[in-house]
């Protein structure tokens, strides 16, 4: 960008809209494809600036498990599309549920 001091650069990377130029106006136009896609029954996506959260509801294991492999692969698949990292170590899941033990659900294979 150019101002009276002369030219300032801004290197940019990839996977924080924070550090970003064009600030929130390109991400929106980013997670808007994501946050556009008709969810199935049970699956809602809520975002919050750069942070998803996914709120998955049924009523069996087996169907939960299977609800939330969905929307992740869903969402990875996006995220790879578009050249997103996503950090594991800032991931989580909170279950709310009479289940002893909830659901192994995977993040890619």
């Amino acid at each position: 960008m150019q101002t009276s001091e002369g030219p300032v650069l801004w290197e940019q990377t990839q996977g924080c809209p924070q550090g970003s130029c064009s600030r929130p106006a390109f991400w929106n136009i980013v997670a808007d494809e994501i946050l556009l896609i008709q969810w199935p029954q049970g699956v809602h996506l809520q975002a919050f600036a750069d942070v998803f959260a996914f709120i998955v509801i049924d009523n069996t294991c087996e169907c939960f498990r299977k609800l939330s492999k969905f929307a992740l692969d869903k969402f990875k698949d996006w995220a790879d599309k578009n050249k997103l990292q996503i950090s594991m170590e800032k991931s989580i899941d909170v279950l709310f549920s009479k289940l002893v033990r909830g659901p192994t659900i995977k993040w890619g294979n």
